[in-house]
């Protein structure tokens, strides 16, 4: 009688296992009081509502560098709070031992590669960053309305019209506006954050590069003029674009 379960059938077949490279969003936790991160939470979605649609279901590491080592950390509660308001932590950074313990714990993963306790080394003037070219990318020579998403997969995307409100442009690369934005932009998706948003009137509703976020209002100094949004330090900055 045959083997039923024969070379290449389902039983058989190895377990594969992959890297990868995601976009992740780091939330830099201020206060060890679930309590006073819940209230934050709630005040940054009622007014930003777009704030709330962009975390919703997305997962998160929470950044411990601001905790001292010996304070107290009600870690279960923090992410209770965090899953009540849509967000999926899904690691911790920065940790003193004593958290780490935590959040073994809980199972959530302690991510490595930047070490809280590390000699600080001197600093070194940042040498001047150019934009990268992406091989790939696509280009729109219409208005994106609301409710339209528009993603250039592995390259830049380029807008010769308006970006409108509720509309959604995404760019593993850089975007360029040449009018309007006023919908969402997010650059550097997958994770490179080098990339940068250019657009010749800044009236945004979010921006983004590479997982950081910053929601605007007409009040911001450069609202309605050109603007460049890019990543530095772990910090999102919005600059006046010389033409």
């Amino acid at each position: 009688m045959a083997n039923p379960r024969s070379p290449g059938t389902e039983a058989s077949a190895p377990l594969r296992v992959s890297g990868g490279v995601f976009t992740l969003s780091i939330l830099h936790l201020e206060s060890n009081n679930p309590q006073h991160l819940a209230q934050r939470i709630a005040e940054e979605h009622q007014r930003h509502a777009a704030a709330a649609d962009f975390h919703r279901h997305a997962p998160v590491v929470l950044d411990l560098s601001a905790i001292p080592e010996e304070a107290p950390l009600a870690l279960a509660e923090i992410l209770n709070v965090l899953r009540v308001a849509n967000w999926f932590p899904v690691g911790l950074r920065n940790a003193a031992p004593r958290h780490q313990a935590l959040a073994q714990d809980l199972n959530l993963p302690v991510l490595r590669g930047q070490d809280r306790n590390a000699t600080p080394q001197p600093e070194t003037p940042a040498p001047a960053q150019s934009v990268p070219i992406s091989p790939g990318g696509l280009t729109i020579d219409h208005p994106i309305r609301s409710g339209q998403r528009s993603y250039a997969r592995g390259g830049d995307l380029v807008c010769l019209a308006a970006v409108n409100a509720g509309a959604e442009v995404i760019a593993d690369g850089n975007i360029h506006v040449y009018g309007p934005l006023r919908g969402r932009a997010l650059a550097g998706v997958n994770g490179q954050d080098a990339a940068r948003i250019f657009c010749m009137s800044l009236e945004a509703e979010l921006v983004s590069v590479a997982g950081l976020y910053r929601t605007l209002e007409a009040d911001h100094p450069l609202w309605g003029k050109a603007a460049q949004i890019y990543s530095r330090d772990e910090q999102l900055h919005i600059t006046a674009l010389t033409l």
